[in-house]
């Protein structure tokens, strides 16, 4: 049988004297020798190793140089200083030491009264033979402290023990901790996210190959510098990394025990898309996993870059509360401007609002009481994502309008209040949409209200247009 694991006993060879036995003849049989007796190790042969989904088992044996006259026990410790001496000085090729949080091993070896020999079985994580599969794996165990008199054979106190990991495992066997969607991960509006109130949260999922085990933990990493990298290099473009405190990741995940898979949470509140949309960037994050506690990382799989595409802002419906200021006002005395006679305005002033009614809104912006107009012209910032209904209900007299050039509401007549002044229009959270008002004042009364409405949005109810979401530009 091929070996795979083998002992080699530092500093001499053993030499075992030859018993043998007549069972036909019972004078033949003796009393253990009086005397203490010299105490070293055996081999390890491939077929009493056993390994299961999370261990290995390797027994070692240590040999009398007679029968025990009286129980004792041998000590156990790890010599590290041996196997790294090896590996230094090219005694050991292709080979690396066998961490010590790795292996479980008896503290003695408890030899029987009447018995020339003693076993142990040594505990490998077999995690460690995963993550160097190609290699030799090596520990060292060293006999100290025989009781009752006996003692440790000179020059033979270390039992090296050395695992083959090729003869053991092959590539399939690994259990790989892996991202799914490993490379660039690109996220875009769509079903690979979960919305809420607050912002959005990206499920990344971590997956385990092969057979699961026990519970384990393994860390998260969010390597800023690889997106600068990737950046200077043109692989990203027009994307940035956000600042700690514009994202929440899960930087721990705990596999349960007989899990194949666990899930890192990356969450982006609704504000930060919304900052970010004169930019329209990416938002891009390096992710890879670390210090786990049992397992392999995929050398290229234990990474992703998640690239967030600026799409996804478009699940969101909160209201985008703008810092507008408010609209262009023109007022011109003594006409209605029907037809317009292109004649220069009276006053020009910023109006916050188009909420007005009663005798001191003419005079404050200087015009006749009857007889005068009013244009307001900007932008008008959508809120939400949906069918608006405007209002000039509240409106006397004439009224008009304009949404990106087309008039929506045209009754630039003498009558005032009228219900069907109202129309509907679809219209995208966060573009800035021109808008343009006109007002006539024939005789009487002076009302001018714009208001809106978003049924579909939640916005329920005539409102008038707030000055955050009206903007002078000209």
């Amino acid at each position: 049988m091929k070996k795979i694991i083998y002992t080699l006993l530092i500093g001499f060879i053993i030499i075992i004297g030859a018993y043998s036995c007549k069972e036909s003849q019972i004078e033949d049989l003796k009393l253990p020798d009086p005397a203490g007796k010299s105490i070293t190790g055996e081999g390890i042969v491939v077929g009493n190793v056993t390994m299961d989904n999370q261990f290995v088992k390797v027994p070692f044996k240590i040999s009398l140089s007679g029968m025990a006259e009286e129980a004792f026990q041998v000590g156990l410790t790890l010599n590290n200083d041996t196997v790294t001496q090896l590996i230094n000085n090219g005694g050991l090729t292709n080979a690396v030491l066998m961490p010590s949080a790795a292996v479980e091993y008896p503290n003695v070896i408890n030899v029987a009264y009447g018995t020339d020999n003693a076993e142990g079985i040594a505990i490998v994580r077999r995690s460690v033979l995963e993550r160097y599969l190609g290699k030799k794996v090596v520990f060292a165990l060293k006999l100290s402290a025989p009781g009752k008199g006996n003692k440790i054979a000179s020059g033979k106190s270390t039992i090296l023990v050395v695992i083959n990991t090729s003869d053991l495992l092959k590539q399939s066997d690994v259990h790989y901790l892996t991202f799914q969607g490993g490379g660039i991960y690109t996220v875009v509006q769509g079903p690979n996210y979960q919305v809420g109130p607050a912002g959005v949260t990206i499920p990344l999922i971590i997956s385990l190959d092969n057979a699961p085990t026990t519970a384990f933990n393994v860390k998260i990493k969010d390597n800023i510098d690889t997106i600068a990298t990737l950046l200077s290099a043109g692989t990203l473009i027009n994307a940035i990394h956000l600042a700690a405190k514009d994202f929440t990741l899960d930087t721990l995940v705990r596999f349960n025990t007989g899990a194949s898979s666990a899930t890192v949470r990356l969450s982006i509140p609704w504000p930060v898309f919304d900052a970010n949309i004169v930019a329209n960037k990416k938002f891009a994050f390096a992710l890879s996993l670390s210090d786990n506690t049992n397992h392999v990382i995929h050398p290229t799989k234990g990474k992703v870059i998640v690239v967030v595409d600026p799409s996804v802002n478009l699940d969101n419906n909160s209201p985008i509360i703008g810092n507008g200021t408010g609209l262009i006002a023109k007022y011109y005395t003594d006409t209605q401007l029907a037809p317009d006679d292109g004649r220069a305005p009276t006053t020009t002033r910023i109006d916050a609002e188009i909420n007005f009614a009663g005798d001191d809104w003419p005079k404050n912006a200087g015009v006749s009481f009857d007889n005068f107009a009013s244009r307001w012209s900007g932008e008008f910032l959508a809120p939400v994502r949906g069918d608006y209904i405007f209002y000039q209900t509240t409106w006397d007299d004439g009224s008009r309008l304009f949404i990106n050039g087309k008039a929506i509401i045209d009754d630039y007549t003498t009558q005032w209040s009228q219900p069907g002044r109202k129309a509907t229009i679809r219209l995208e959270r966060g573009i800035k949409y021109r808008i343009e008002v006109h007002h006539r004042e024939n005789v009487g009364g002076q009302e001018a209200k714009l208001e809106y409405e978003v049924p579909s949005a939640g916005i329920t109810g005539k409102r008038v247009i707030p000055k955050t979401q009206l903007f002078p530009t000209p």
